[in-house]
């Protein structure tokens, strides 16, 4: 008998051995029986991140089966209503240009060859009109359809194996493969005809796809583009046919994201990563359905930011001193545009008053005089040593300069809401060897102790960072600035209400926030670059929501984020890192992940090929993420879009 997996799948081994897989053992037991594989329901979807509830046509009510049908760019009729669109209309051509992007574009993926019959098309309740390896098995007229990548060798369509008795192809009854007439994406609060539940959650949707049309339903833009990505990665291109190919009709998918916040952050200071780079990846983003792009900047090894006000801190403070390592006004402008045209949101961090050497590059009078300090003090020497150099937060002219230095990333055309203040780190050392600076916490805190320090920081957080953030109309984002969260006598009543922590220092750290009522962020197992870089399995297992919160305070938790930190992120790697590993979480931001069972078992090795198919979807936007398992991946980015009769199997 078959083996079943920890995801739910059947496997078949060659003897009796066994491996561990992210941390589970998998027996592989011997078997001589012939018995057709069995695969489970989600295996015939290959989409990243796996939606949350699928029904293919075997479900009751859905409709009969219809097998493969052909999308073909030319021919099929596109229509996104004016409701997903604003005044202008540019909403409306944004997804328009999504979709378009969708059944044009084309990547075709290999899995590695196995002797069994390849699920999907080898189960024998296979969503097609009739199994087949030959246009015999088909009847008089009929055709068996092979998928190009599933295709045994150039003369036989499926595995050499007698033992199971399902085919490998699927009956189609036209020489071509039927395609799909139409296209239709509307943005609107009722329900789909196919699912139960209201698609008015932000990020949600609904795509149902039968003969007759392919549509996609969703309350808002955001949701119609998440829509339109799952589509892209169930339109199989044939390289063969040279079109694209939805492979079981009728289909249902009524899709709701866990989290509002699913974030990508970019370290850009510890090695400058190029503009068109930066453009990729937010184009993978988009992709995984990550909506959060946290744009780290700057900090203490460069200042690449160009600033109106501050010419002089990228001029000064940027690795080459040139426009070479300069973010310019047409750089930032491109990476807010396609931002806006991937519907994902943009926040812009300036880290203070730690993480600001590069400044005094140009400002060395704005930075706390504790130069011999750092010298003498032996401090670390790794990573960290040069960001115990923190600004003078007794500095009238520091203060004023990061105020608009603030201001004018909140004003960034398309901007989110939100604006990331740093705030972590801050040597009290270094501060205490100034002179001024402890004389002033000594009059106005009344000792020198560390929370007399912290209180100052809570000052500068508070009266610089945060106040010019609210002045802007958005809501100030922080890496949580203290271990003991709420209960910091120097922290508690300090900020805003609505300041949201990002959890990088402890985990109890995000209960203890949400349990007091501010939202959070949490980062602390998804550093995939940099400090505490991991395994793609790690970051898709971790967990996010805390224990111990009432279903009150788990809204309090807004998502989580994958962190690129730059020590060994640069050029040429950030796509190995940050997805080959990273986009990995996407998943887990999106939906409950069981590291032990289920259809997004890490465990089982279907979700490892679904994970390296969608590592090969990527490569449409020119992002070359190495692969997870063994496969090829072809890219037809111009494909010709015909569709001649499938031919010989």
């Amino acid at each position: 008998a078959p083996l079943t997996m920890m995801d739910g799948s059947a496997r078949w081994g060659c003897g009796l051995s066994s491996v561990t897989a992210a941390g589970v053992m998998l027996a592989i037991l011997h078997t001589t029986t012939a018995i057709a594989p069995t695969e489970p329901l989600y295996d015939a979807i290959n989409v990243w991140p796996m939606p949350t509830s699928i029904t293919l046509c075997k479900a009751s009510g859905l409709g009969k089966c219809l097998g493969p049908h052909a999308v073909i760019s030319p021919t099929i009729t596109v229509t996104v209503a004016p409701s997903c669109g604003g005044m202008d209309g540019a909403t409306q051509a944004m997804l328009t240009a999504l979709v378009t992007e969708a059944v044009t574009l084309g990547t075709s993926f290999k899995p590695s060859p196995r002797t069994y019959n390849e699920p999907p098309y080898a189960a024998p309740d296979a969503f097609c009109l009739s199994r087949c390896s030959l246009d015999a098995d088909c009847g008089k007229g009929g055709h068996c359809y092979v998928p190009s990548e599933r295709r045994w060798n150039s003369t036989t369509a499926c595995s050499p194996s007698t033992q199971y008795a399902a085919g490998c192809g699927c009956c189609v009854l036209t020489p071509t493969l039927p395609s799909i007439p139409k296209l239709t994406v509307t943005c609107g609060t009722k329900t789909s005809t196919t699912s139960t539940s209201d698609v008015d959650v932000e990020g949600s949707y609904t795509l149902d796809a039968t003969s007759g049309g392919i549509t996609v339903l969703a309350s808002t833009a955001n949701g119609a583009a998440n829509g339109i990505a799952t589509l892209a990665q169930l339109l199989r291109f044939d390289t063969s046919l040279r079109v694209h190919v939805l492979d079981f009709l009728p289909v249902a998918i009524d899709d709701t994201p866990r989290y509002s916040w699913r974030g990508y952050m970019l370290d850009t200071s510890r090695h400058f990563i190029p503009t068109a780079e930066i453009l990729q990846l937010i184009d993978g983003m988009y992709a995984a359905k990550l909506n959060i792009f946290h744009w780290h900047v700057v900090d203490s090894p460069s200042f690449p930011l160009s600033s109106a006000a501050y010419p002089e801190l990228a001029a000064e403070g940027s690795w080459s001193r040139t426009n070479a390592t300069v973010y310019s006004t047409v750089d930032i402008a491109s990476v807010m545009q396609r931002a806006k045209e991937r519907f994902i949101k943009v926040v812009v961090e300036i880290d203070t008053p730690a993480h600001t050497l590069a400044i005094a590059k140009s400002h060395p009078e704005m930075m706390t005089d504790c130069w011999e300090w750092m010298a003498t003090g032996r401090y670390k020497t790794d990573v960290d040593s040069d960001d115990c150099m923190a600004i003078d937060p007794t500095n009238a002219a520091a203060r004023k300069m990061v105020a608009t230095l603030l201001t004018e990333v909140a004003s960034l055309e398309g901007s989110s809401d939100f604006v990331h203040i740093g705030g972590d780190e801050v040597k009290f050392p270094c501060w205490n060897s100034s002179a001024s600076i402890a004389a002033h916490v000594l009059t106005t805190y009344g000792d020198l102790t560390s929370e007399s320090f912290a209180r100052l920081q809570a000052e500068w957080t508070a009266n610089v960072s945060c106040a010019a953030v609210k002045a802007s109309g958005k809501r100030p984002v922080l890496w949580q600035p203290t271990t003991k969260g709420p209960g910091d006598p120097a922290w508690d009543g300090a900020l805003p209400s609505d300041a949201v922590y990002m959890i990088w220092l402890n985990a109890q750290s995000a209960q203890s926030y949400a349990h007091n009522g501010s939202d959070v962020v949490y980062t602390t197992p998804f550093y995939v670059a940099g400090m505490g870089g991991s395994g793609w399995t790690h970051v898709y297992n971790a967990q996010i929501m805390p224990t111990g919160l009432t279903p009150e305070e788990e809204k309090h938790v807004l998502g989580a984020e994958i962190c690129m930190w730059g020590e060994t992120m640069g050029p040429g790697n950030v796509f190995e890192r940050g997805f080959q590993i990273g986009a990995a979480a996407a998943e887990n931001f999106w939906r409950d992940v069981s590291p032990t069972s289920g259809p997004g078992s890490a465990a089982g090795l279907g979700t490892s090929t679904r994970y390296n198919a969608f590592l090969c979807h990527l490569q449409r936007f020119g992002i070359n993420a190495p692969p997870v398992m063994p496969s090829d991946c072809e890219v037809a980015t111009a494909p010709e879009r015909q569709a001649p009769p499938p031919g010989p199997p």
